[in-house]
């Protein structure tokens, strides 16, 4: 099931197109409902948390990775970051005004993945929300990476794990917006070591696919100033619990 071309029945095919960028999606829902404490599942290095801090917000990071927990904690000494699952959370029940899964949820196990967007959903207080942002199975970015890892099964699987705790009545969709994030590499280098970042374990399949994944990147980038830029289109669930 590619979410190119979204299952008939998925909520993807009703998002509503936006004119945005990931961090602005993320502050204004936040901010709509005046939320202040706030959980990133998956939180990796801390960026997007330490972007969110700046902005107001008292974010705790939750990361499985023990190494992207320690830099993050050396980057961003001001912010709280935990070693964690977003299934089985460290943090306390109706602690937090709201939490988010930064295209993080489809590196949830697939079994896990219902059950770790529900936890989050514990964790926040009645009336809070949880973010839900993946990419879809498209755009250059997708198409550029698709040599290193083919993730068009695995994100499919995560927007099917939010749509069946929708369809079933679990949570409520408050809102469903899609937009483009552009990101801009230096070189090809720039972009393997960026994909390395977010998943070390992708070290052996670009060293054996980087003939292939070279003509990707050939056949994907657009050139604009001076660096090289790929599209990636995301979509964002904004839930809360009924």
């Amino acid at each position: 099931m590619s979410l190119d071309r979204p299952h008939k029945n998925s909520s993807i095919a009703r998002a509503r197109a936006v004119k945005a960028d990931t961090f602005s999606i993320i502050a204004n829902a936040l901010h709509k409902v005046q939320a202040r404490q706030i959980v990133d599942f998956g939180c990796g290095y801390g960026e997007m948390a330490a972007r969110l801090a700046a902005d107001g917000f008292d974010v705790t990071g939750v990361d499985p990775s023990a190494e992207s927990i320690e830099q993050a904690r050396k980057s961003h000494q001001h912010l709280s970051f935990i070693e964690g699952t977003a299934e089985q959370p460290p943090l306390e029940v109706g602690s937090f005004d709201a939490a988010y899964f930064l295209n993080s949820l489809h590196h949830v196990p697939p079994a896990d993945m219902q059950q770790a967007v529900m936890a989050a959903a514990t964790i926040v207080r009645p009336g809070g929300l949880v973010l839900v942002i993946e990419p879809l199975a498209a755009g250059s970015f997708f198409r550029a990476m698709r040599p290193v890892e083919d993730e068009s099964e695995i994100r499919a699987l995560a927007a099917h794990a939010v749509d069946m705790l929708i369809g079933d009545g679990t949570l409520k969709l408050v809102d469903l917006q899609r937009w483009d994030r552009e990101s801009k590499f230096q070189s090809l280098e720039d972009f393997t070591d960026y994909l390395l970042r977010v998943d070390p374990q992708r070290s052996e399949s670009i060293h054996k696919n980087s003939v292939q994944l070279a003509k990707a990147w050939r056949e994907n980038v657009t050139i604009r100033e001076n660096s090289a830029s790929l599209s990636q289109p995301l979509v964002c669930w904004i839930l809360t619990r009924r």
